[in-house]
């Protein structure tokens, strides 16, 4: 079995973490210097070093041990004129950065308003999908049946997308963020 992304996977963690190697080493029980040799490859670790030093990253062991798979297979989103999806000559601007298909489980948008104003998408078909909001920037009313949700820079919602809703951006800084849909 090839360990050789156990290290780097490791270390990504430490350094995510702002976490030390006597601290990964202290929560493990595993030697600070055996961690070292794992991360710049000099040592494989047997299973049950691999499984202390997963309960200690809180990582599931299956999950650990799993090399990595299609990491060439990565995508950047961009917004461009090419993927707007809102009407034309709205306040309202959309971007879908990724749709639904085989290997993506949500449509994925980026959003912002040029001017102060609303809009409205209609109800979901899918049941249970779920849509994720994250606000950038700006200040957003979202209007859900009767029941208002204020957001500022910097907070987010979820809710069901089967429930049709609006967005206003009425006053104070332009709106802009993100959202995506979650399907089962």
């Amino acid at each position: 079995m090839n360990f050789d992304y156990l290290g780097l996977f490791i270390r990504s963690f430490r350094q995510a973490n702002s976490e030390s190697l006597q601290s990964l080493a202290d929560r493990s029980g595993v030697s600070r210097s055996m961690i070292s040799q794992i991360e710049s490859g000099q040592k494989s670790p047997t299973i049950v070093v691999l499984a202390k030093l997963a309960e200690a990253m809180n990582i599931r062991l299956e999950d650990f041990v799993k090399a990595p798979v299609a990491l060439d297979d990565i995508n950047v989103f961009r917004s461009s004129a090419d993927n707007i999806v809102s009407k034309k000559n709205s306040v309202f601007v959309c971007h879908q950065l990724a749709a639904k298909s085989s290997t993506s489980l949500a449509d994925f948008y980026q959003f912002y308003f040029t001017d102060h104003g609303r809009t409205s998408f209609s109800a979901n078909p899918v049941s249970g999908a779920v849509k994720y909001i994250w606000l950038e920037q700006g200040e957003l009313t979202v209007i859900l049946a009767t029941k208002k949700i204020q957001l500022n820079a910097g907070q987010g919602a979820m809710f069901a997308a089967s429930t049709p809703h609006r967005f206003e951006n009425r006053q104070g800084d332009l709106a802009k963020g993100t959202f995506f849909v979650a399907y089962e």
